[in-house]
């Protein structure tokens, strides 16, 4: 009987050996398995700016901003860039992007490419004016794009002494 008690003895001790090495081992996988999601993620951030470079050289990278200063005496519904040497970008205004504009945010229109060189831009943003009234802001103005990134914001603002908005490109 003695016997049998010591056997069953040592094969419980055997059984929480192996389940404490069992943990172990499932501890060292969890941890592998971290490190591997964490070097997929940073590879992934890698190919994602190799491939911006690529695609997009500091050469040719353009990119175009909104913004609105105060928004009291014009509310934008909408903008239309075109321009040489590259495809007319569009964009409809929501009610929230619009409370955001006010606000202050700088909303992000397009990222393009644009070749080196004189480019004319003309930007029509269509909206209301404080008493309802269809307006066009017209802005069209040459650039030239050299070798470095080219940042254009185009800003709405108020002329408190008219009662009345312009639209204006700022370079950055």
């Amino acid at each position: 009987m003695k016997k049998t008690s010591m056997l069953a003895g040592f094969m419980l001790l055997g059984v929480l050996a192996g389940s404490v090495q069992a943990e172990t081992a499932d501890a060292n996988i969890a941890a592998d398995i971290m490190q591997v999601k964490r070097s997929v993620l940073e590879l992934n951030k890698d190919l994602y700016e190799l491939e911006e470079d690529l695609l997009s050289p500091a050469t040719t990278r353009a990119a175009f901003y909104f913004s609105l200063t105060y928004g009291e005496f014009f509310e934008p519904l909408s903008i239309e860039i075109m321009g040489s040497g590259f495809e007319a970008v569009r964009h409809i205004y929501t009610e929230r992007q619009v409370a955001a504009l006010r606000m202050g945010a700088v909303q992000p229109l397009a990222n393009i490419n644009l070749g080196p060189g004189k480019h004319n831009l003309r930007a029509v943003i269509r909206g209301v004016d404080q008493l309802g009234q269809n307006r066009e802001l017209v802005v069209e103005q040459q650039v030239e794009k050299t070798d470095k990134p080219l940042l254009l914001e185009f800003v709405v603002s108020d002329l408190a002494e008219q009662q009345s908005a312009r639209a204006q490109l700022k370079f950055w």
